[in-house]
């Protein structure tokens, strides 16, 4: 214990040197909550070429990677990580950050365990086992829990009414949205649309043909013929009821599917062509620019192969 709380000491030593936004930091007395002790939560700037201690971690690390580049280490595996970026550690781990020279890190992060007396904890044994024995660390975020820490952050700094309730609720789903990116469970698209009006089930119909129909989709108006309304009409009921505009999903999903395709090895020129891009350059700078990272290096990412940092020629690539 004696060793733990020394080098938790190195640790906060050292962060004293990094440029935080915000640090809430419980190393020597976690903050107990109903399902978790949390151990830190941050949102951190790193100076130019920052270099953190190589610690053995005392909790669960989830950090999610605001911008900027780097390297994250784990148990002596080094990974190259950038924007949108989602790296966890768990307690059994050696740990060590590096920022960029030319591009500092900007990361949020949270430390917890789980409290496993809690009445809600054998509903989280499974995603417990699995961090326990987690073979790849990194993953790419689709469900931006940029916010939730956000809103973690806020609700912790400036306390509230029911405060920690909420505190908890958006960590408790940090957690949850972490597990499944590295699950890599598809994001769930029901919305709850039968329970609103009698025009939800067209826009529920809608949903079902562009998730089924991603290939064939050449130009979104098409719909029109399938569901004999105008576009317009379309386009309108779908935001009223999506929250979202019917461009929004389609461009959503079909980046989901490429993604998809890119974990299973497909090649970016097939990928162009089937997806209806102009060509190859075209979908790069569009995959690029929607989820912040070039199609070559997330197939990268999603084969494992991170044992070193990338070639400066694919953390460029676009």
């Amino acid at each position: 214990m004696a060793e733990r709380l020394d080098v938790t000491r190195q640790i906060q030593e050292n962060n004293r040197k990094k440029r935080y936004h915000m640090s809430m930091d419980f190393f020597e007395v976690p903050l107990s909550l109903e399902l978790f002790d949390v151990y830190q939560i941050c949102d951190l700037a790193c100076s130019s070429d920052f270099e953190t201690l190589v610690h053995q971690q005392v909790c669960y690390e989830i950090s999610y990677i605001v911008s900027g580049e780097g390297t994250f280490t784990r148990n002596g595996t080094s990974y190259a990580v950038t924007q949108n970026m989602i790296f966890v550690v768990n307690a059994t781990d050696t740990h060590h950050v590096k920022s960029s020279k030319q591009n500092p890190l900007r990361y949020m992060c949270m430390g917890f365990t789980f409290r496993k007396d809690s009445r809600d904890y054998p509903k989280f044994e499974k995603l417990g086992s699995f961090l326990d024995n987690l073979k790849n660390p990194l993953t790419i975020d689709n469900y931006k829990i940029y916010n939730l820490f956000t809103l973690a952050l806020d609700e912790i700094s400036a306390p509230n009414f029911l405060s920690m309730e909420m505190f908890e609720s958006y960590i408790t789903q940090i957690v949850i949205l972490t597990y499944r990116s590295l699950c890599d469970q598809p994001k769930l698209h029901y919305t709850n649309l039968l329970e609103s009006d009698n025009t939800n089930p067209l826009v529920y119909a809608i949903t079902n043909y562009i998730d089924a129909n991603l290939v064939d989709i050449k130009n979104l108006t098409d719909i029109t013929k399938v569901f004999d309304y105008s576009y317009g009409y379309l386009s309108k009921l779908f935001s009223q009821t999506m929250g979202m505009t019917l461009k929004d999903y389609y461009t959503k999903r079909r980046f989901e599917k490429a993604a998809e395709m890119l974990t299973h090895k497909t090649s970016i020129n097939a990928i162009s062509e089937v997806l209806h891009f102009s060509d190859a350059s075209s979908f790069c700078k569009a995959f690029k620019q929607y989820y912040h990272i070039s199609p070559k290096k997330y197939q990268l990412f999603t084969e494992g192969n991170m044992a070193a940092e990338l070639p400066p020629e694919i953390m460029t690539a676009t």
